[in-house]
């Protein structure tokens, strides 16, 4: 139907765009413990550290890519992604905080931007639906 597939692609839009925009967030991100790398030059032997500072879950990109969404049944959708990873980051380990990507909180609610945008989106679709079906 119109209504699932425009709350799977706004769901998985959103999701994506969560890694950068923090009002998509179920809740905020624990910040990262500062990370070095460290070079060694072979001809002095001197070391060098530098900060990795990539932003927060984007090292390589592949999570935020990965996010997809599907049909489930005829009355749902799935919003996901195949990465083995995206759960730990989305529900937290025992060593590592939750950094939830996904626009829903833990009872499954969704945030309140994605759910307004959902809610008015859908309106739109019914009413178009409906002036459709007038003529």
């Amino acid at each position: 139907s119109r209504v699932l597939a425009y709350v799977g692609q706004t769901v998985a839009s959103r999701a994506t765009q969560a890694f950068r925009t923090p009002s998509f967030r179920p809740s905020p991100w624990a910040p990262r413990k500062p990370v070095y790398t460290v070079t060694v030059n072979k001809k002095t032997k001197k070391k060098t550290r530098k900060l990795d500072d990539h932003p927060l879950l984007i090292r390589s990109g592949a999570l935020r890519q990965s996010v997809f969404w599907k049909f489930s049944g005829d009355d749902a959708v799935v919003v996901g992604s195949d990465r083995k990873y995206a759960a730990y980051h989305q529900h937290g380990t025992k060593r590592m905080p939750a950094r939830p990507f996904v626009p829903v909180d833990a009872q499954g609610r969704l945030v309140p931007a994605v759910h307004d945008k959902i809610s008015r989106g859908v309106a739109r679709i019914v009413n178009d639906e409906m002036r459709r079906l007038k003529s």
